[in-house]
């Protein structure tokens, strides 16, 4: 059973998905079958002038709701140990106040019959060694009840021996379904890796093409150009000057063409001013790795905008930095002897340094 475990940690699912323990409607099943335990409980405390039968269904109250509750597979340490306790407790606190002319009644049934359903599905989410345990424990309660109640230890244990039948067919239908859960699970994993590496593909497929139409778009009049063999003029210089830095930008620094910046850089360039810009927030590979937050772009851009819109001269580097650093991003201006420094925290905070 650990291998199924292992199996399921992968796929983050486990047998109970396909009991429907996730679903709504498992709490009207489980609610249905507390009430007759309760009906039957309030009628034998009645009985008997005593509420340590209440506290019997109290704590089988308790096990049922933690097992259902519980994620995992096989069913983590604390809700099967839970479970094995389960039987040997609520039976000897119900049988404390039970007499022996009670037992051929439907009153009895409950007593052994609330933690074998507990056993049943501890048996369906792997923890066959637990359910032994917890049934010999509550055998050995019944046991010694009969021999307290004027029977013999057999006629206590034979009170159980309907028990037997759930079990069973509760053992059988985990030896089929866990197998088959672990295939299932095993094979959605699958289908969904293949999903998203198809969508993946078709992404990178679309953006291979995007890029390559605007390349095209923007290279092509000018490759025309120099492949006539004519001399360039000092405008088509200078355009092809812009082309390349502007080129370069989308390459190194994709993230100033998501923020609209391109325009305001050509301009800048056209004006003089040397424009540098470096995205190093991609050079980090780790996963767990957090995105630029959305104040933090707004605030890039803003800046930056303003930055370039009243450039005359000198030279402008934007970068953003790698994730786990302390600032975000930097901003930093060069004209002549004047040096200004724009950093951006990870809140999109600016501070400005002389």
């Amino acid at each position: 059973m650990a291998a199924d475990g292992v199996v399921f940690a992968e796929v983050g699912r486990d047998v109970s998905d396909m009991l429907g323990f996730r679903q709504r409607g498992v709490w009207i099943v489980v609610g249905a079958f507390l009430a007759a335990v309760w009906t039957v409980v309030g009628y034998l405390s009645w009985e008997t002038d005593s509420w340590i039968p209440m506290l019997a269904a109290a704590v089988l109250s308790c096990s049922v709701v933690v097992i259902v509750r519980a994620h995992g597979d096989p069913l983590p340490g604390l809700p099967t140990l839970v479970a094995l306790l389960t039987g040997p407790l609520v039976s000897a606190l119900a049988l404390l106040q039970t007499p022996a002319d009670l037992a051929p009644s439907v009153l009895l049934m409950w007593i052994h019959g609330g933690p074998t359903a507990v056993y049943c599905f501890t048996a369906v989410r792997g923890r066959f060694p637990a359910v032994f345990a917890g049934v010999a424990a509550m055998a050995v309660v019944f046991g010694f009840w009969g021999q307290a109640t004027g029977q013999t230890f057999m006629d206590g244990v034979s009170r159980m021996i309907i028990d037997a039948a759930p079990l069973t067919m509760s053992m059988l239908f985990a030896l089929v379904l866990r197998p088959t859960a672990s295939s299932v699970f095993l094979l959605r994993q699958q289908t969904l890796e293949r999903v998203a590496q198809t969508s993946a593909d078709i992404a990178a497929d679309e953006e291979r093409t995007q890029q390559l139409d605007i390349l095209n778009t923007l290279a092509r009049p000018l490759l025309k150009r120099i492949a006539s063999g004519e001399e360039l003029s000092d405008a088509e210089r200078t355009e092809c000057a812009l082309l390349e830095a502007h080129l370069r930008d989308r390459l190194r620094a994709p993230l100033m063409s998501e923020l609209k910046l391109d325009r305001l850089a050509y301009e800048a360039r056209l004006r003089g001013v040397d424009v540098t810009f470096i995205d190093d927030s991609h050079l980090d590979d780790d996963p767990a790795a957090v995105a630029l937050d959305d104040r933090v772009t707004s605030a890039l851009a803003a800046l930056c905008a303003d930055v370039l819109a009243n450039t005359e001269s000198g030279k402008v580097f934007v970068r953003v930095a790698t994730p786990g650093r302390s600032i975000a991003a930097s901003v930093l201006l060069r004209d002549g002897d004047e040096n200004v420094r724009y950093e951006l925290d990870h809140s999109g905070d600016v501070t400005v340094f002389h």
